[in-house]
């Protein structure tokens, strides 16, 4: 049994939560377009009107793209599409009218036509910053790196002092996972503006991950920004989690849980702890909260199970090492443990 202990634990990466934070600048919680919004009476009115106007004047793109605008704001997306195209059939020299168009077929998940229509009105109107950030920014959410890469060096020619393209850039090296890159163009945007909370906390999360102490500066500055950024504490109690600064850590994930009390990461992570430090019950009291507030959470059974395990509580470990596994059929940890106890081939 001991030989099969020592194997486990060889093999048992740190299994503690730590979401990484994703931010972006495209517009969210758009409502599908089969849904049937709630209008207000003054929204109706001003179709009632643009479309009495359209009776008399059907060949007037402004109207159209007056009308999409206040469907869109309705959620009648599909009605809005149809609104704006009608617009560009009329009058296809108008930059704002293909604009307009991206921005809602983002909304509605149609990157290719999105991106399609950006293009349009960047090749009208050159100089139309927005359409290019928008661009870029979908480029970047579709993994074409180096067409996002080149729009935001451009932009920043044209607005040097822009905080928002060297974010950009730095997403864009993340995700390519040229971390020197990346940290130098989060840094350039948090010195055009030190309140760039996102930037700052990428740098953060940066350096924490290759064990910079550097991380706890950019955490206490994301702190000055933001006091309750539970992202810049949570960032920072797992980088002293991970260097086993474990009073500093709990500090911090306490701190989470109570701005938080739905945070189940910090709860996986403190009961990580104290499993750490050999207080099985309490580690195990734990993950028992983080499981009710995330149903699927095959880590904290596994980790449940490995607890039972060393406890010599051998049906119990099976049972949470079985939960873990049929949530999770791919999840190694799982998968070797019952292997080893000659449950599973």
């Amino acid at each position: 049994m001991q030989i099969y202990f020592d194997t486990l634990f060889k093999k048992l990466i740190y299994v503690t939560a730590f979401g990484i934070i994703l931010f972006g600048s495209c517009e969210r919680g758009a409502k599908p377009a089969n849904e049937v919004p709630v209008d207000s009476l003054a929204q109706l009115e001003a179709v009632r009107e643009v479309s009495a106007a359209l009776e008399s004047n059907p060949e007037n793109p402004e109207l159209y793209y007056k009308r999409a605008g206040i469907y869109e704001a309705q959620g009648y997306l599909a009605r809005a599409e149809g609104d704006y195209e009608e617009a560009i059939r009329l009058d296809s020299t108008q930059a704002m009218y293909h604009f307009a168009l991206g921005k809602l077929c983002y909304a509605m998940n149609q990157t290719a036509k999105a991106a399609s229509a950006y293009e349009k009105a960047l090749s009208i109107q050159p100089d139309f910053n927005e359409a290019a950030y928008k661009l870029a920014d979908l480029y970047f959410l579709v993994k074409e790196h180096q067409k996002s890469i080149d729009l935001f060096t451009a932009l920043i020619k044209k607005d040097p002092g822009n905080a928002r393209p060297y974010h950009g850039l730095g997403l864009n090296y993340k995700d390519m996972k040229d971390t020197l890159r990346a940290i130098y163009h989060f840094q350039t945007a948090v010195e055009n503006d030190p309140k760039d909370l996102e930037s700052v906390l990428y740098c953060a999360n940066l350096y924490a991950g290759k064990g910079n102490p550097l991380a706890l500066e950019y955490y206490q500055s994301a702190l000055k920004i933001k006091p309750k950024s539970t992202d810049a504490l949570f960032g920072r109690a797992y980088f002293f989690q991970q260097k086993k600064l474990y009073v500093q850590a709990l500090k911090d994930y306490r701190k989470v849980i109570d701005i938080e009390p739905e945070n189940y990461r910090a709860y996986y992570n403190v009961g990580y702890i104290a499993f750490e430090r050999g207080d099985y019950s309490e580690a195990r009291r734990h993950w028992d909260i983080a499981t009710r507030m995330q149903n699927f959470y095959p880590q904290a059974y596994y980790m449940k199970g490995l607890s039972y395990e060393i406890q010599g509580k051998k049906e119990d470990a099976i049972a949470n090492y079985k939960l873990a596994y049929e949530q999770d059929p791919d999840y190694t940890l799982a998968k070797e443990a019952l292997q080893e106890l000659g449950l599973l081939k």
